[in-house]
């Protein structure tokens, strides 16, 4: 492998659907086949058929697309093997191969390139150990797929122990209230009349709901419903298609109008209205996409970090200096754990799966301990 010249990785194509094109190639000798309700006719476009029946959204597939067609190119061109031939020590090789991928004539481009461009790399470089996780966790899932399919008979990845990862025990990207407030004093600076209503409500937003920014986008003004009680919810479709009720409180519903009426949009809201929960900020009909979003919000966060630094609050600064929409998450469920301490409804706000992973969010925890510790215990002062 070390010897192979340049160009010689031959890379399996990608039409432009992002689909793998079906390369046929042979089984492996020996192969006794099992009852297959896959039925491919090489491993490739069985890999193919995965894609397609696992993933539902274009990025879910372009990621999980990544980590399959690292892996069939490294065992092509450094096993010479087809997938149905991997065995656990090829797993155990790819695993310390993808910590530092060699030689990088071969396998790294640090510049991004489209896929069709001669000098395309299937890495940017060493992977994070989070990232060697998650690339082995894709491939057994693709294993355990063609298993329980009747394809193969067995999964390599599932014999090898995958890179553990250092859990903080709280989250820590998130922002002081006064954090909060920084961000809304820049908005209500904004010249544009339009981006200042946009960005107010959508800072309210993601923070007194706690939603992720796709659910966010993906949301449209007519889907709050209101309740006999008066209340008013936000159907949400989650990670792992998992639905819930956000609640819209009477404020944030009340930002939501004048922000409709900054638009020249009615403002009121009728059953089935199509517009866009979150508009581009120049049209009353466009719907701001995920990267928009997660810019426009940096650049609020960057202009509160500027103002926190010119009031003395560096420390401050520094943490609105890296915030993202994704903090303002963080923030919601950090803030509602120190006021209510209800985990219970955090979690159900949150759309979490598991109580740990909510409890991240108990800071006051930290506090106490630390508290505890430093004023229960002392020693004497050197004289």
């Amino acid at each position: 492998m070390n010897d192979m010249p340049k160009g010689l990785l031959v890379q399996p194509d990608f039409l432009v659907s992002g689909e793998i094109e079906l390369l046929h190639s042979p089984y492996p000798s020996g192969f006794v086949a099992l009852p297959d309700m896959i039925q491919a006719a090489s491993d490739i476009e069985a890999a193919a058929m995965w894609l397609k029946t696992q993933s539902s959204n274009d990025k879910s597939h372009r990621v999980m697309r990544k980590e399959v067609e690292r892996f069939i190119l490294w065992a092509l061109h450094t096993r010479g093997k087809q997938l149905s031939q991997i065995n656990v020590m090829d797993v155990k090789a790819y695993a310390e191969f993808i910590k530092d991928p060699q030689p990088q004539e071969i396998w790294v481009s640090p510049t991004k390139r489209a896929r069709k461009h001669v000098d395309w790399k299937p890495f940017a470089g060493p992977l994070s150990v989070a990232s060697q996780r998650f690339a082995l966790i894709q491939i057994g899932s693709m294993y355990k797929w063609m298993v329980q399919g009747g394809r193969l008979r067995g999964n390599p990845v599932a014999l090898m122990k995958k890179p553990q990862l250092l859990v903080e025990n709280s989250v820590k990207r998130f922002l002081p209230e006064e954090g909060i407030n920084l961000a809304f004093e820049v908005i209500e600076n904004t010249k544009n009349p339009l981006k200042r209503a946009r960005d107010h409500f959508m800072l309210s937003l993601f923070y007194l709901t706690g939603l992720r920014t796709f659910e966010g986008t993906s949301a449209n003004m007519g889907e709050i419903k209101q309740a006999p009680s008066g209340n008013r919810w936000l159907p949400v479709l989650g990670k792992g298609y998992k639905t819930r009720n956000v609640p819209i409180s009477d404020a944030l519903y009340e930002d939501l109008l004048q922000y409709r009426e900054a638009f020249n949009l009615p403002r009121e809201i009728l059953p089935g209205d199509t517009t866009p929960l979150l508009l581009a900020s120049n049209s009353k009909k466009s719907r701001a996409h995920n990267a928009t979003v997660l810019t426009s919000m940096k650049g609020i966060m960057k202009r509160a970090a500027v103002l926190a630094a010119e009031r003395g609050q560096f420390e401050l600064s520094e943490r609105l200096e890296e915030a993202t929409t994704h903090w303002l998450r963080h923030s919601c469920f950090s803030h509602l754990a120190k006021e209510t301490g209800d985990l219970v409804m955090i979690r159900t706000l949150a759309g979490h799966s598991k109580i740990e992973t909510t409890s991240r969010y108990m800071h006051t925890e930290d506090e106490a301990l630390f508290k505890g510790v430093t004023t229960a215990l002392s020693t004497p002062r050197l004289t």
